[in-house]
């Protein structure tokens, strides 16, 4: 035995189209619309609430560190580094600020640490993969802090060819950037000296960068034997 047909005609404008069904089939309708995904925080992840207030403290225009956690668990090696752009009840946008892997995608081809982006990131309260935000120390703050005859100490008690950690403000891109390498030379007032960069941010560069520094021209935060 056939199941019986249901024959069904719609009209459109001048013509119209159709269609059949089988008798025996069931249509169901859900009245309250699509059930919408809970959101789900990551294992040390800031919550929702609290990645708003720092964003609303930090405000427009200011330069942010931004650590995620990846799908594995596991945070970022390197922080996102922005800057605010536009605040919304639901996320915040960021321009990226991405001059540590501009430096080293230049010196490596491991490009999973490095990809050189740009644009601006649109992030979410609560995308729930946020582990920590920190401000960016901007470059008037870190000029009243650091220590110039500290700093001309340090380097006047190392020698060509010692171990040593960086952290300088480049101005042009309003980025702090931590650097590790050798020492090739040094001046005798010890405001000048030379540095073997093989380290940015801990990732080994596979070529070796080297960069002439001033303590004061170059906004030198901090030198550190290791």
């Amino acid at each position: 035995m056939s199941l019986r047909k249901i024959h069904f005609t719609v009209g459109r404008g001048d013509s119209s189209y159709s269609f059949q069904a089988d008798a025996n089939a069931r249509f169901f309708f859900w009245p309250f619309g699509k059930k919408k995904g809970k959101f789900i925080i990551r294992g040390g992840a800031l919550q929702p609430d609290e990645v708003k207030k720092r964003i609303q403290e930090a405000g427009i225009g200011k330069q942010v560190e931004i650590i995620r956690i990846g799908y594995d668990g596991q945070p970022d090696d390197m922080p996102v580094v922005v800057e605010i752009i536009d605040i919304s009840n639901r996320g915040f946008t960021g321009r990226i600020v991405n001059l540590e892997r501009l430096m080293i995608e230049s010196a490596t081809r491991n490009l999973i640490y490095a990809k050189k982006g740009g644009g601006v990131l649109e992030f979410f309260y609560n995308d729930g993969d946020i582990k920590d935000i920190t401000l960016s120390r901007d470059k008037e703050l870190l000029e009243k802090e650091r220590n110039i005859s500290g700093l001309t100490e340090i380097l006047a008690a190392l020698d060509k060819g010692d171990h040593v950690i960086v952290a300088y403000f480049d101005t042009k891109h309003k980025a702090t950037v931590n650097t590790e390498g050798l020492i090739l030379e040094k001046d005798e007032i010890n405001e000048n000296f030379t540095l073997q960069i093989e380290k940015i941010n801990r990732i080994e560069l596979e070529k070796k960068i080297s960069k002439q520094f001033n303590i004061h021209k170059d906004l030198v935060i901090d030198i550190e034997m290791v």
